[in-house]
């Protein structure tokens, strides 16, 4: 059986997503891969760089939060893994207890990273006076307090409320009610080219001198190539030094990308393809 891995434990927005994930792709419908949860995004993207599983699902940017800076990072150190598929999530943020109570009595707030930024001004003005702790994921947060008899909270997706038998004390929490966030599943082969729109996915190194940015952005227009991300993360080489990941519309064999990436080749601006795959289906609920 095929392997699969998310960032668990169960009960996480990564489980959650991943199920509804499988249900839409024929591919998976026959043959469902077995689910193995990761208590961490590296740890996960690289038992699937040294094939222990054969896919990794992972979230790589919120639409309140921004990207997530570990599933980039990380993506840019592994080789020969590929994005296959996105897939966008509605994220309804919950803050969970043990037991009712009220906002007041609430003493610590655990959640990830992203959760606890999603929800930064519910927390300012609800619960400014609650200790906010991370933790590896929203499912390890409800797990935390559901072993605790402490007045503290969780923030995370109504399956851990259900899933660690926590009280559901206070539903949509998150500071934007359309929130959402976009997860791909990465794999070991470049998918093919889908009969409808394709997007293909880039990490630019560029050297550190004026105008590098500026040449690399003029090779994509000159060929109406719509950009529809750029982010920058940095090199972790030296301070100042920063590499682009791209998302541009159109299959990575088509030949104005083609053309784009020789042109950089010439440039002598480094290009790793980190995938090239059917763009997510729009959901009502999020647009």
């Amino acid at each position: 059986m095929k392997k699969m891995g998310f960032l668990g434990p169960k009960g996480s927005f990564s489980e959650e997503a991943i199920h509804l994930f499988l249900a839409t792709q024929p591919e998976f419908k026959d043959s469902p891969p077995e689910l193995i949860p990761f208590p961490t995004i590296p740890r996960l993207l690289f038992a699937c760089n040294d094939k222990e599983i054969d896919w990794a699902f992972v979230p790589l940017e919120n639409s309140t939060e921004g990207q997530v800076g570990v599933t980039m990072d990380t993506l840019g150190q592994t080789e020969h893994l590929y994005i296959t598929r996105e897939f966008v999530h509605p994220i309804d943020q919950c803050l969970l207890t043990h037991e009712p109570m009220s906002l007041e009595q609430i003493e610590r707030i655990y959640s990830h990273e992203q959760a606890i930024g999603q929800c930064r001004e519910f927390l300012e003005k609800h619960l400014p006076h609650a200790q906010q702790v991370t933790c590896l994921s929203t499912a390890e947060a409800a797990h935390r307090i559901s072993s605790i008899r402490e007045n503290w909270a969780a923030i995370g997706p109504r399956r851990a409320a259900r899933l660690y038998n926590l009280h559901l004390l206070q539903e949509c929490i998150q500071d934007v009610t359309l929130n959402a966030t976009r997860f791909v599943l990465v794999g070991h082969h470049l998918a093919e080219m889908s009969d409808g729109e394709d997007k293909t996915s880039l990490l630019v190194i560029a050297a550190n001198t004026p105008g590098s940015l500026y040449r690399i952005l003029g090779e994509f227009a000159k060929r109406q190539i719509n950009l529809s991300r750029i982010e920058s993360r940095p090199s972790k080489r030296k301070l100042g030094e920063y590499v682009f990941f791209v998302d541009v519309d159109g299959y990575v064999f088509a030949p104005p990308i083609q053309d784009v990436l020789w042109a950089l080749k010439q440039e002598r601006i480094s290009v790793k393809l980190l995938g090239s795959y059917p763009k997510a289906l729009p959901d009502e609920r999020i647009f």
